[in-house]
């Protein structure tokens, strides 16, 4: 990366670890901890991203993105991509929204709104590489990211180690959902391992899904 993007990328690790209490953004008050958990985190993970999918132009979209990980450092350090960074926390989505019009960051774009609802309108079928991360179990987060990629397109959800029981438990929903997994990656984060669930989108997402809001977190498929 250049200067510039490392500037910017710590100037938003700053601006998270230092936000109001109340916005519930992080617990990490340490910047470096912040920056190793979640920043590096971050960067991994498009470093992971195989080769056919790392076009030069994407359309990528961060589900559930809080405090704004993945994509506002993939937004920063992919800036031929364009980022968009869903959630349903109104304050939450206004940070994200400040800090990308404050610092100049052009090819990122905040939504507010449930995935659920999104999913079943203009969105659906429409992005490139789609990251799920911190949303839940593994069958909560298939269902409400999978309409999102579109046909051809990746499927990105991090994960701890519980990922092979959970990966096993939700062979149901990859298959009904037009998912084919396609590589599961271990990390190491300040001696961590994690793993990135990689996805490809192999057939259409049938209409039903994702189901009504609230409906896949009571009854995952």
């Amino acid at each position: 990366m250049t200067p510039e993007q490392e500037t910017l990328l710590r100037r938003y690790a700053e601006a998270v670890v230092s936000s109001p209490p109340h916005l519930h953004l992080t617990s990490d008050r340490d910047l470096r901890q912040f920056w190793v958990r979640h920043v590096e985190d971050a960067l991994k993970l498009i470093e992971l991203i195989p080769p056919p999918y790392r076009k030069a132009v994407c359309r990528v979209l961060d589900v559930g993105s809080g405090n704004g990980i993945p994509g506002i450092p993939v937004a920063i350090a992919e800036p031929t991509w364009g980022v968009e960074l869903l959630d349903s926390d109104t304050k939450k989505c206004g940070f994200l929204d400040t800090f990308c019009k404050s610092n100049g960051l052009r090819n990122s774009r905040v939504i507010v709104g449930r995935a659920e609802s999104l999913a079943q309108g203009a969105f659906r079928d429409s992005y490139d590489i789609v990251f799920s991360r911190a949303i839940g179990k593994l069958r909560i987060a298939l269902e409400l990211s999978g309409a999102f990629v579109k046909l051809g397109g990746l499927l990105v959800v991090p994960h701890g180690t519980s990922w092979e029981a959970e990966l096993k438990e939700s062979s149901l929903a990859i298959e009904l959902l037009g998912l084919q997994p396609i590589g599961n990656i271990s990390y190491l984060l300040d001696n961590i391992k994690f793993w990135a669930l990689l996805f490809a989108k192999v057939n259409q997402t049938p209409a039903i899904y994702p189901r009504p809001v609230g409906v896949p977190d009571k009854k995952p498929l």
